[in-house]
Parts: C-alpha cells; sequence; structure tokens
C-alpha cells in the first residue's frame, strides 16, 4: 500500500509530531521509503514553533532554537529532508492554523490565558493550500518559507475580538511583559 501512495513525482508531508513515538525517527523511516520510490520533490510542512520562545522578528534566517518537544522533532526533521541528496526538498513553516472550522478563541473563550501583549503568527487553511500550489506549479525546491498572514495583533486584541464575534464567552489574560515573536513572511 505504500509502494501505490508513494507513486508520485512530489511527496507533501504534512503529518504532526505524536507523543508515541519519536517523529524525526518515522520521519527517517520514510525517507528511506521516499527514496526507494524515486519521489524527485518533497514538501515538508513544518510549523513556526522550530524558532522557540525568542521576542522580536524571526524569518527564514533566523537560527531556530525550538523549545518544545514537538519544535525540536520537526526542526530535526527538517534537517533530515534538507540533508538528503537523492531529492529536492522545500521546507513550509506554517504559523497557527485557523478556518475551515478550526479557531484557537475556541480553546481559550471564557479562560484565564497567559501572555495578552504576544503577538499572533497565524495562517488561514486557504492561504495554506494557495502557497502549496504555488510552490508546486513554480517549482520552488530547495526553499525554506514561512507562511503567516500579515497581520500580527495582541493575543488580547485578536482574541478578544474573535470571541465577540463567534459569540464565545470572552478569555480573560493574566498580566505578562512577554511579547514573543513575530514572524516574518516577506520570501513567501
Amino acid at each position: 500500500k505504500l509502494t501505490k501512495f508513494l507513486d508520485a513525482d512530489i511527496l507533501i508531508i504534512n503529518i504532526p509530531p505524536t507523543k508515541d513515538q519519536p517523529f524525526s525517527n518515522a520521519i527517517g523511516r520514510l525517507i528511506c521509503e521516499i527514496e526507494k520510490a524515486k519521489i524527485k520533490n518533497v514538501l515538508f510542512v513544518s510549523a513556526t514553533s522550530v524558532y522557540g520562545d525568542v521576542t522580536g522578528f524571526v524569518d527564514e534566517n533566523t537560527m531556530p532554537e525550538p523549545t518544545t518537544e514537538n519544535g525540536k522533532e520537526l526542526l530535526l526533521a527538517e534537517k533530515l529532508l534538507s540533508e538528503n541528496p537523492n531529492f529536492k526538498n522545500t521546507i513550509l513553516r506554517f504559523g497557527g492554523l485557523i478556518g475551515n472550522g478550526r479557531h484557537p478563541v475556541k480553546y481559550l473563550s471564557g479562560k484565564e490565558n497567559p501572555d495578552p501583549d504576544m503577538r499572533v503568527n497565524l495562517i488561514h487553511f486557504e492561504d495554506c493550500i494557495g502557497i502549496i500550489e504555488s510552490i508546486i506549479s513554480l517549482e520552488k525546491w530547495g526553499e525554506i518559507y514561512n507562511a503567516v498572514s500579515a497581520f500580527h495583533p495582541t493575543r488580547k486584541e485578536y482574541y478578544t475580538s474573535k470571541a465577540l464575534q463567534m459569540e464565545l464567552p470572552l478569555p480573560t489574560f493574566a498580566a505578562s511583559r512577554k511579547e514573543g515573536k513575530i514572524v516574518r513572511r516577506d520570501k513567501i
């Protein structure tokens, strides 16, 4: 069944890490199968969490310093794919996903949340699809791209506004001075 699945010139890998097994090990095994299948191009969907808890602007030239286990596993998977000489690879680092029924305000609504001044780095589902289609049609292989919205309001501003719009209980925010990162998307 895997052989039929890998019968393609382009493979899009969009699998989130799980706690069941080290993600990078699973990607390593998948790479062996990609090599056997002679896939020419791989698009790997990663996340902006690889940048960790930095403050200020980050772009594709910023050295990733993940602080979460998922971020560390994604960065290791990026490295494994990028260093493989048997296929071309592009890494697409998405911000937090919204749209198609998914919105983080649903989890924050009515609860106390940290870091009201941190900026949001989100992307809409439809934009994700459009970016993937563009990378493939323009043959942009061997690249790293950040993909987020151009707007970065604070968590308090954004989630309060969305809760009102969706008629959900308002989230509250604990005091904090943490500003976090603003992911730049100029390259995309």
